[in-house]
């Protein structure tokens, strides 16, 4: 499976609302009509006017397609106008995938990093082995995403949580600082940590 991540600056916190909305009215519903859709995640900062939107597709192909046919183009220009800027857009392989049926988490936490080269793979089998089993053990846990971008060595990893006071509590007990003390020798760049309400998951 694969992930378009559109990150955007709104020009206020009422624009990004008003943005999410367009996404439940117009663009998920949209969305579900092209090939290989798999889901979708709107993430948003008010504090920062900041959102990120995961679009997940079965193949490249079907990203690929999306952008052929003029389809991103044509939603990209239903929120255009309360946009800062130009919107940056990325595409990672889900490499993890891990959700609680029925489940919608409320916080996600954001992580963005770059591993050596070579090192993806070892990686994310310490993901794999060690850090998704510890997540499972902690209160409020929903899920997540580990997407990775082998060409950048760019990796995204995305936890859902079910309130904010989890997503804290994990930080102030000191589990973040051991997970990510358990893939530190693969890492070419320092974490940046951020954290989001999860305004839409389907």
């Amino acid at each position: 499976m694969y992930a378009r991540v559109v990150t955007g600056q709104y020009q206020s916190a009422g624009k990004l609302d008003e943005a999410f909305q367009i996404y439940r009215d117009s663009i998920i519903p949209a969305a579900r009509q092209t090939q290989g859709f798999k889901g979708a995640l709107g993430l948003a900062d008010r504090g920062a006017g900041k959102a990120i939107a995961i679009n997940l597709r079965e193949t490249t192909a079907d990203i690929q397609a999306t952008e052929a046919s003029g389809f991103l183009q044509e939603q990209f220009a239903k929120i255009a106008h309360l946009l800062v800027g130009t919107p940056t857009v990325e595409v990672y392989e889900v490499s993890i995938q891990e959700m609680q049926q029925g489940v919608v988490g409320t916080y996600a936490r954001v992580l963005t990093t770059t591993v050596q080269p070579g090192k993806m793979d070892e990686g994310m089998q310490i993901v794999r082995d060690s850090i998704l089993p510890a997540a499972r053990q902690q209160p409020g846990f929903k899920g997540g995403f580990w997407l990775q971008d082998r060409g950048t060595g760019k990796i995204m990893a995305i936890t859902l949580w079910a309130t904010e006071a989890d997503l804290l509590a994990g930080e102030s007990s000191g589990y973040y600082q051991a997970q990510i003390a358990k893939v530190a020798h693969v890492l070419a760049t320092q974490v940046v940590r951020e954290a989001y309400e999860v305004a839409i998951q389907v």
